[in-house]
């Protein structure tokens, strides 16, 4: 099995191993239950799931933003990678009168066409998504974090 074939099926493993939004929120709710109980928190099932799932929804969105972001910035890097090394070299060489790096430059022109092109769906999927995201992320209420309780307090609620 080539080197290539190896990541690829690493990939997909990883990728059918990826929880969808469903089950992050489920495992979400089954957490908090469990944390609840042991800090000595009375949360019943329904009020763990409800708070679990407030808690997925608001930080899903972002992440899905971030994940396009990091999509565009890899893109940025290959297409900067070739302008900057690759591009240069086979014109150069093209221009010399090798037909190999001819064929070479016509062939990196269009994998850069392509992958400028894919940089530009994803940018375009980014403003859509994160323009989408940023507008629900004003409607959301200021949260004022409550203070953390002294040390060893939450087990003294626990023993009581």
């Amino acid at each position: 099995m080539s080197r290539n074939t190896q990541h690829e099926e690493q990939a997909r493993q990883v990728k059918a191993a990826l929880p969808g939004y469903l089950a992050v929120r489920e495992t979400a709710a089954a957490v908090l239950l469990a944390a609840g109980k042991d800090i000595g928190l009375r949360l019943d099932e329904r009020d763990a799931r409800d708070l679990a799932h407030a808690v997925v929804d608001a930080i899903h969105k972002g992440a899905e933003v971030r994940g396009i972001a990091f999509a565009c910035d890899v893109a940025d890097m290959e297409l900067a990678a070739h302008h900057r090394y690759l591009l240069p070299r086979a014109k150069a060489e093209a221009e010399a009168g090798d037909p190999l790096a001819r064929r070479v430059l016509h062939d990196l022109e269009k994998y850069v066409e392509g992958a400028a092109k894919l940089r530009d769906e994803l940018v375009e999927r980014l403003a859509r998504v994160g323009g989408q995201w940023m507008a629900e992320r004003q409607k959301v209420v200021a949260v004022v974090p409550m203070p953390s309780p002294p040390e060893g307090q939450h087990r003294a609620k626990a023993a009581a």
